[in-house]
Formats: C-alpha cells, structure tokens, sequence
C-alpha cells in the first residue's frame, strides 16, 4: 500500500490523510479476526563480556549533549552513541545490564588497550564526579600516560553505574592531543551528564502484556535490545537506513514533554519549555488509545552531512508507557513519516 510523506501539522488538530490511508485505518478496525504479530515483553538483559555493549535508545536513563561541531557516527550494533571530536578523537557512549561485567575487568581491558598493566581489582579506583541534580557519581579513569610515546593512542574513559545498567564514557585519540586538551573537552562533556529518574531502573517490566503491531512490508525485523519488545530497520537509497524500535516502561514515565525533550536532545535542538508548544507534537487517535506523535529534525547536518530526524510517538496502556520511535537520516525519517504514524496507530493488547 502506498505512503506519502508528508510535513508535520503546526496544531494539535487531528493531520489530514489520503483515501488510501484512510482506508487503510479502516480495514485495521475492521478486520478482527486478522492475525496481528506479537510481540512478548522483553526479559532481563543477560550480562554480556565487556566488548558488547547493550544497544539500547539512546538517552533511556541519561542524558549528554555533545558539542556542535562535533559529528555524530553510526553507531553500529553495540553503541549507544559515538561522535568524532575534531582535531582530538573519538567519544563513545555504551551501557552493559548489570555491572556490565565489573570495573575492574573493564579498566583493564582498557588498559591493555593503551599497552598498561592491569590491575588488581582492589588497585582500581577513579575519580569520583558528582552529577547535577543526583546522588550518583561517575568515576572517571585517565588512561592515558605521561611517558606515552608521541604516536601512541590514550583513553579518558568515565563510568555511570545504576541500579540495573552501567554505561561507559570514552575518548580515545593520539595521546599528546588527549595531553593538550582531552581532559577539558572530556570533563566538559561528563559535567552535561544525568540522570532521568523516570527510568533509573532501565529495565522494562516482564509483566508488560503482549504488544500486536502491524509493521509495513518493506521494513526488515531487526536484532534489538533487551528493552525492546520489537525492533525494524527501514532501508532507503544509497544505503541509508532508519531505526525502529517498541520499548516499554512501567507506569507513567516522565511526562509528555520530558519525553520530547530527551528525543529533541538527542538531535541536539534546544528543549521545550511548555506543554502547549505545537511543536510538541499532535494526539491521535490508535486501536489501543490516543497517542502523542512528533517529528523532530536536527538544525545541523549530524550524520555524514546529512540531518539526523526521529519520530516518536508515546502510547499509555495496560498500565505502562510504550515508546514508539524512528531515527536516521532527515530525508528517509522524512518518507516514512506516515507509515511510522500507521505503525504506531495499530498497536493492540491481548
């Protein structure tokens, strides 16, 4: 069935659509006997060795931004985030359920990474960061030796334990650049660091229902995280693709505008500061409830040159918050505007 894309209303009045997608929102209420996919709630992440990485959303649990000139990369299948910091190197940000694997064992591996000895794990200690507005600390490790030899790479790397996950901070680069002005940049980055408290926890409850979504044909299931209860990836020209992903949360998990916030964070726009700013998103109408639906396009090219885009859209049912949400490229973001809107919109419970 053909979709057409279309720009995103300025009010929060229901969005025009075409015959064809108007039917098509009929025949999903219609036909009940139709089999529609299931989707289980996701059980606990099992603990991965310390090279893999859980790629859950972004920004699930914490929030940074990174600065404008940097350059968002792809992230690939176990980072949650990676940037290229000119002139300096490369800041990841990963998360591990549980104590992904423990400290010590990470710093080491590290460590190895740089030619540095490893530790006992009673010798491995960082620096303790307070993070704004929270009881926790980040603790951050510099890996990166003053006797270095001139050509040879170092590490500044930071860790965020909660509850339930622990995500891992990391610059690498060539070691005199680190030496001239990596722990600046760096400290400067974790000092944007924090904490959601709507999800501290991370985990999705293994009592949610059985989610049933109707997906468009030409979007290929893909290999998510342990949070997701299904997960797509739309294939677009020239190589370019998008992310798809289902995540429930318990209860009520943040409101509406902390949640849009987080995803225009995520593309480096500044926050919202009221709930009636059209910008927000509009309500509609779906086979499990109203949800509120947004499209957001960076300001700035963030991946590859190109503008990074997400959709999203935010359902409350069976008493849990389920996350709809689209990222990649602006333009393929863009052309599946509808489909996405659809896609949402199906959503039932058994």
């Amino acid at each position: 069935m053909p979709y057409g894309a279309r720009g995103f209303p300025q009010n929060a009045t229901m969005p025009n659509y075409s015959v064809n997608t108007l039917l098509f929102c009929l025949a999903i209420c219609s036909c009940k006997k139709e089999e529609m996919p299931a989707y289980p709630a996701p059980v606990e992440a099992n603990n991965q060795d310390a090279a893999g990485q859980d790629q859950s959303t972004q920004s699930d649990a914490v929030r940074w931004r990174a600065l404008p000139d940097w350059k968002m990369e792809e992230t690939g299948e176990f980072l949650s985030a990676a940037y290229l910091v000119p002139e300096l190197g490369r800041l990841t940000v990963s998360k591990l359920g549980g104590d992904g694997g423990g400290l010590a064992a990470n710093v080491n591996r590290w460590r190895g990474q740089v030619s540095m000895k490893a530790l006992p794990k009673d010798q491995v200690q960082g620096k303790p960061i307070k993070i704004t507005d929270s009881s926790r600390e980040i603790l951050f490790f510099n890996l990166n030796p003053d006797d270095a030899p001139t050509e040879a790479e170092g590490i500044l790397a930071a860790v965020l334990s909660l509850s339930s996950e622990t995500w891992f901070f990391k610059l690498t680069g060539p070691s005199t650049k680190l030496h001239e002005k990596g722990n600046e940049i760096f400290m400067s980055f974790l000092s944007n660091v924090r904490i959601v408290e709507m999800q501290e926890a991370a985990t999705a409850p293994s009592q949610s229902p059985e989610i049933q979504i109707i997906a468009p044909e030409d979007w290929e299931v893909s290999q998510g995280s342990s949070m997701r209860v299904a997960s797509f990836a739309v294939k677009g020209e020239g190589g370019a693709t998008a992310d798809v992903s289902v995540i429930p949360l318990p209860g009520n998990s943040g409101s509406v505008l902390d949640n849009v916030n987080r995803w225009r964070d995520q593309v480096q726009l500044p926050p919202l500061a009221t709930a009636d700013d059209p910008a927000l998103g509009v309500e509609m109408d779906g086979a499990a409830g109203k949800l509120l639906v947004t499209h957001i396009v960076s300001a700035e090219p963030l991946l590859d040159g190109k503008k990074s885009a997400i959709s999203g859209a935010i359902l409350e049912a069976e008493g849990v918050t389920w996350f709809f949400k689209m990222t990649g490229e602006a333009s393929l973001v863009e052309a599946n505007r509808e489909k996405f809107e659809m896609f949402a919109r199906t959503a039932s419970f058994q």
